[in-house]
């Protein structure tokens, strides 16, 4: 008699759960977030689809594909990692791209404090262990991504469009904001949760 081949738990696990993807990001001041939205348009219309296409602007800390019954554990661990980290000044710079030209992003300063900020809580994330089995992905490089993913003629198009856009923005951060958007490359992000930074622990 024949045995059963075994079924890999992981593709079990990817064939059967449905799951999106979170990201836990800066937002940029609602005149520089309107401006990207705008900029974002321009690119569809004048290159088609690149990867941020239809989402939300923002510095991104990390991401996670996770199950939507993982949001409440991923939350809490979101509050401790912000708790007792201050709000703090922001500095945005001209427009440059990645040295592969894949990428177009408005420069960032502050990079040391974002940099903290993210490891305490993608520590506090990770602690779950079964959120940091599924994968939690960092963004070592803080950058305000207008878009990416993009092939040499859509940079070309894209770079002639904005490369001399830009200037110096200042901010403040006192928040983080958690989004997530089904896994589709049209789909729409969703807020689900702003988290306060704050010296109070």
């Amino acid at each position: 008699m024949a045995r059963k081949a075994t079924v890999d738990a992981l593709s079990l696990f990817d064939t059967l759960v449905y799951t999106c993807q979170y990201r836990l990001v800066i937002d940029p001041a609602s005149h520089l977030a309107a401006r990207l939205m705008e900029w974002r348009q321009a690119l569809r219309e004048r290159i088609g689809s690149f990867n941020e296409a239809y989402q939300m602007p923002g510095i991104v800390l990390f991401n996670s594909e996770l199950p939507p019954e993982y949001e409440g554990p991923l939350c809490d661990a979101i509050m401790r990692g912000v708790n007792g980290f201050p709000p703090f000044a922001l500095g945005f710079g001209g427009i440059a791209h990645t040295e592969d030209k894949k990428s177009i992003h408005i420069e960032v300063g502050e990079k040391g404090t974002i940099a903290a900020l993210r490891q305490r809580v993608v520590d506090h994330v990770r602690a779950n262990r079964r959120i940091k089995k599924l994968g939690v992905e960092v963004v070592e490089q803080p950058r305000l991504v207008i878009a990416s993913g993009l092939k040499i003629d859509q940079f070309n198009s894209a770079w002639a469009m904005l490369a001399n856009q830009g200037g110096g923005i200042q901010q403040r951060v006192s928040d983080v904001v958690l989004m997530k958007r089904e896994i589709a490359p049209t789909s729409i992000d969703q807020h689900v949760r702003t988290f306060a930074l704050s010296t109070s622990i």
